[in-house]
Order: structure tokens, then C-alpha cells, then sequence
């Protein structure tokens, strides 16, 4: 063979190996992210660099930080389209938390996504009996993310559009996507051992928000915010009650139940953008 044609053989092999790693990093239901690599100092123009001991060399970067030789963080995220990164046009929340969190710890951090547009508290405490990947993922979880409970709640807004849901008519489903959720916090716990960090969100709004909300009436985005803090009441207690730690996302995207959280939301009104994914995966980092 040439030696042109050998040397184009082995520049396509290159892409080729690349490609692979890049892929293995993006892989739908997973994502690793490295700690930055800090660079050793540089001296200053005109001072003396310091002396290095006979058969040594001078290192071109710092070695590991004692967190780096801690070893890898293992996080899972389950939960709903929010979680699973509908119309975020991102990676996704658990993808964008792996940096942050290892760019904060300086610990190489593996993240896997199990969130599933549409699920409901049930559908997921179905996947922990049914999903063998999943249950893997959690016994080797050190921090586990759910973001679960909307999709319970919405017969009642369609009650609500089609002549009214009051008080009576939406409480009782908040309470039972309560109970179904505190049963999730306990399979979760036994999985996992009772070793990883439970962390549960709230939502600043368990339906629309914004500007596409209001274009349903400021009567309907009442309702929406009346059910939004019903839901959050009971996450947030059921949370305390299981020892999981709550994160708040009212604040984040709204500052207050009266907000405009539009900067952080996708074109549907529903779901957050790749500003908001990255909103909720720094409330992530600062409760880890």
C-alpha cells in the first residue's frame, strides 16, 4: 500500500474513533461529565521558575484535586417530559446537571435519564418494579432526581375547561398523587439502600405559564396557579416526611406565584427551554 493511501486510511480511523467517543457521551439515557482540569501556574514574566528535582519532569497540568480521587457521582433522574427534556432544544436537565456538579465538586460525575413525557407518579412506580436498567441504575445511585406529579393532575384542568373544577374537584386528586408519591420515595430508598440523596422539585406551574397561559385568560392561569399550590404543599410534605429534600423551582422561575417565569419556558408555554433546564440544574447543584 502507498504510503498516501495508508495515511488516509488511518486519518479515517481517527474520525472514526473520535465520532465513537462523542457518541458515548451523548447516549440518550446517559452522560458523563469530567471535573475542568486546572493547568499548573505559569510563571510571571522576569521571575524564576521553580527549581525541578534531577530526573523529574515538569508536569503540563495539576494532577487530581482530592476530590477528583474520590471517585465517579452517580446520579439518576426519573421523572416526567420536564425531566426527560421535551422542547428544551438541550441535553436535557440531568445532562446539564452532571457539569455543574462536577465543575462545583471537581468529581467526575455519570448521569442517566429516565425521564418519560407523559408519566404520572404511577407510570413510574411501575418502571421500578418493571425496569431492570432503571433499578440497576439506582443501586448504584448516590444522588437520585425526581421531578414527578403534573400529569396526575390533568383531568382536572380539562374538568376545569369544560365547565369548572373546584376545590372538591382537584384536592382529591393532589392528595392521591401524594400517597402515590411518598410509596416512590420508599421503593426508591430500599433500592438504593438508603445511601443516595433523595432530591424532589416542585414546579412553578403543574401546567402553562406565561404568555401562552395567558392567552387562555387570566381566569384560567388562576386556576392554574391555585392547582400548582396544592400539588406543592403535598410534594413538599411528602418529601419532608421521607426524608427527601425538597428543591424549589417557584423562586427560580417566577420569584413569586405572581412571575413571568416566559423567559424560561419553550414556545408551549409548558416546558422549560435550555435557559430554564439550566435554571432548575443550578437549584439541583446548590441542594446536592
Amino acid at each position: 500500500m502507498s504510503p498516501v493511501r495508508l495515511g488516509l486510511r488511518l486519518a479515517l480511523l481517527s474520525v472514526v474513533v473520535l465520532l465513537l467517543g462523542a457518541v458515548s457521551l451523548r447516549d440518550p439515557t446517559g452522560y458523563v461529565a469530567d471535573p475542568p482540569v486546572a493547568a499548573s501556574p505559569v510563571p510571571a514574566p522576569g521571575s524564576a521558575s521553580p527549581a525541578t528535582p534531577p530526573g523529574t519532569a515538569s508536569p503540563s497540568v495539576a494532577g487530581p484535586t482530592p476530590s477528583a480521587r474520590l471517585g465517579t457521582l452517580h446520579a439518576v433522574g426519573l421523572g416526567d417530559s420536564v425531566m426527560s427534556g421535551t422542547n428544551c432544544g438541550c441535553d436535557g436537565i440531568m445532562a446539564e446537571y452532571a457539569r455543574e456538579l462536577a465543575h462545583s465538586t471537581g468529581r467526575r460525575v455519570s448521569a442517566q435519564n429516565f425521564g418519560v413525557g407523559g408519566h404520572t407518579t404511577q407510570d413510574v412506580l411501575n418502571d421500578l418494579s418493571d425496569d431492570d436498567d432503571l433499578r440497576s441504575a439506582l443501586a448504584q445511585a448516590d444522588v437520585v432526581v425526581v421531578i414527578i406529579g403534573a400529569n396526575d393532575l390533568q383531568d382536572d384542568l380539562d374538568q376545569w375547561q369544560d365547565g369548572g373544577c373546584p376545590v372538591s374537584c382537584y384536592l382529591p386528586d393532589v392528595a392521591a398523587m401524594g400517597q402515590r408519591l411518598t410509596k416512590l420515595l420508599a421503593g426508591l430508598s430500599e433500592i438504593t439502600g438508603g445511601h443516595a440523596e433523595l432530591l424532589v422539585t416542585n414546579y412553578w406551574n403543574v401546567f402553562t405559564d406565561g404568555r401562552v397561559a395567558l392567552a387562555s385568560g387570566a381566569q384560567e392561569l388562576r386556576f392554574h396557579i391555585a392547582v400548582t399550590q396544592a400539588a406543592n404543599r403535598e410534594i413538599a410534605a411528602r418529601a419532608a416526611a421521607s426524608g427527601a429534600r425538597l428543591v424549589d423551582l417557584v423562586a427560580p422561575f417566577k420569584g413569586s406565584d405572581d412571575g413571568d417565569p416566559t423567559p424560561l419556558l419553550a414556545s408551549d408555554g409548558d416546558h422549560p427551554n435550555a435557559a430554564g433546564v439550566r435554571t432548575i440544574a443550578a437549584a439541583l447543584v446548590a441542594a446536592t
